[in-house]
């Protein structure tokens, strides 16, 4: 099972952000009898290049839509840790989110696999994969969904798959499914279900145990496929390219890594952010918090019930922080709320805080970036509460 993980990206959606701290203050101005007039902008901020303003977010191209609709896919995914509690490590970090046809396909799926849904004009592609760590794990488990135009082209592309399969064999209890070997370990499966190809792939010491997982991952997905309701391929267009203008309060990504394309400057629900967190325990604090939206720029933003629950959030995040990890570096003055660090291992930046009703995290190559960047992400949100 390919892995490859993304520092920058990963760091940013991570629980675990930066200092331990168990309170946080709300950073909002009151008079004297406690009224809350809204969130104070100190005077000064040093904002470098970033804008701090809400960005306009423009209607979806025919790439855009497809990531959206993959995004909208995150609801029809088992969490795999549902299969087995030892598969609980992964999210973000092990390419989690929606894919295009293209180069990074192969980055999913054996390169087999790859081809024979290119051939049959796959347009996107959701996944999840966890595993009992995030390097080198004993057992894990993908769980991919890929959208095709219609049952028929879902068919046809599975049958394309197993032709370029070698020895192949049942999964017992699960009709409809072929699976094989790719390469000694890891047993990769496929299933059609309306529109979708369905690929689990399990990895474990033998084969029987990764049978298992396989096995059990079809229980539990198949249903929740059929319960799913998939976009009409013309339609996919005009889904909307943004959430309440959750992504408008995010600042934009300029240069996103080119294998991870899909992941930047897009938006997602709940749904989509749990299969994103690196250890799927820490998705219940974005449920206390009722988290319903998340926005991904340069900065990522979560949008909370209210002002109350977005600061409990923010201090669960760093209640989990490993403090022996990073180094607190300064803030800007006035930023009652914001924290930011050098993380030790890379060396990399990376501040979060919230305003109002959303939390803010970010992670990026130097300090002056980080500060700067998260100076214009808290005048955005104290802007737009």
């Amino acid at each position: 099972m390919k892995s490859t993980v993304i520092p920058a990206l990963a760091l940013a959606l991570a629980a675990a952000t930066l200092t331990a701290c168990s309170t946080t203050v709300s950073g909002i101005a009151g008079d004297s009898a406690g009224n809350s007039p809204g969130p104070v902008i100190p005077t000064g901020l040093d904002v470098g290049q970033n804008p701090t303003t809400l960005r306009e977010i423009p209607p979806s191209s025919t790439d855009g839509g497809w990531i959206v609709e993959g995004n909208r896919m995150g609801d029809a995914l088992i969490q795999v840790s549902d299969v087995d509690a030892r598969l609980k490590i992964g999210g973000v970090a092990l390419r989690s989110y929606p894919v295009l046809d293209g180069l990074n396909l192969s980055e999913r799926v054996p390169d087999a696999t790859a081809s024979a849904f290119s051939r049959n004009n796959m347009h996107v592609g959701m996944t999840t994969t966890r595993g009992d760590k995030l390097e080198n794990p004993t057992v894990a488990l993908r769980v991919g969904l890929y959208r095709f135009d219609d049952a028929a082209t879902a068919a046809k592309a599975l049958d394309a798959v197993k032709a370029g399969a070698g020895s192949q064999r049942q999964i017992v209890g699960i009709d409809g499914v072929f699976a094989t070997e790719f390469k000694p370990g890891t047993v990769d499966s496929y299933r059609a279900e309306g529109p979708f190809v369905i690929n689990v792939s399990g990895t474990a010491p033998t084969t029987g145990e990764a049978t298992g997982f396989v096995s059990k991952a079809y229980a539990l997905q198949v249903p929740k496929v059929q319960q799913f309701r998939p976009t009409p391929a013309s339609s996919v267009q005009t889904l909307p390219s943004d959430d309440g203008g959750i992504l408008a309060r995010t600042i934009y990504e300029a240069n996103p890594p080119v294998s991870a394309k899909e992941i930047a400057n897009n938006y997602y629900d709940l749904a989509g952010l749990v299969l994103r967190v690196e250890d799927v325990s820490d998705a219940d604090m974005y449920r206390a918090a009722g988290v319903d939206a998340v926005g991904q720029g340069k900065t990522i933003v979560f949008r909370a019930r209210d002002t109350a629950a977005a600061a409990k959030l923010l201090a669960d995040r760093r209640s989990r922080a490993d403090a022996t990890k990073s180094t607190p570096v300064a803030v800007p003055a006035g930023l009652l709320t914001v924290r930011c660090g050098q993380y030790k291992d890379d060396g990399t930046y990376g501040c979060s805080g919230h305003v109002g009703r959303y939390v803010f995290s970010l992670s990026t190559d130097s300090l002056t970036d980080a500060t700067q960047t998260a100076a214009a992400q808290y005048t955005i949100l104290a802007k737009n509460p």
